[in-house]
């Protein structure tokens, strides 16, 4: 009997060493490249979620501005009220509540004036507050005209 030999075609030891190396350095880049990708997307999230915060406390304080008639600070806590209702926002170190809500905003600085001069409490027609830089560094500004009923009182 004749013996046939025939070779199998292989790649050889070497040629599959390069291509696991290769196939290793593209998923190494796609995940470092998904990995920055990730950064920026949460960073963009932070942004977007600081700024809504930002806008939902204006919004609160300008509406409350128009509808109570009476806005006193006393003890890191602004009071709004009216006959029928009554307001307060309370300004803790890293965030601000109202009623139910909470804005998580960490303030810089918290400016309160009375006919454009600056109090510190009482009776209050306009607010300034500053944020961190944390929190993009925006400002809010808000502010009542003042009924003749409040230089009528004692």
């Amino acid at each position: 009997m004749k013996s046939i030999k025939t070779k199998i075609q292989a790649f050889t030891l070497s040629e599959m060493l390069v291509v696991l190396l290769l196939t290793v350095i593209v998923v190494g880049l796609a995940f470092s490249i998904l990995s920055l990708v990730q950064k920026q997307m949460n960073t963009a999230k932070d942004n977007f979620e600081t700024k809504t915060e930002l806008n939902q406390l204006k919004q609160a304080l300008w509406r409350d501005f128009r509808t109570f008639t009476e806005i006193n600070f006393q003890n890191e806590q602004l009071t709004l009220k009216n006959e029928i209702n009554q307001v307060n926002y309370n300004f803790v170190n890293d965030y601000i509540i109202r009623k139910t809500d909470t804005f998580y905003i960490r303030l810089n600085q918290k400016q309160l004036y009375f006919d454009g001069e600056v109090v510190t409490s009482g009776i209050v027609n306009a607010l300034v507050l500053e944020t961190s830089k944390a929190a993009g560094g925006k400002k809010i500004f808000v502010y009542r005209e003042n009924a003749a009923d409040i230089y009528m009182k004692d």
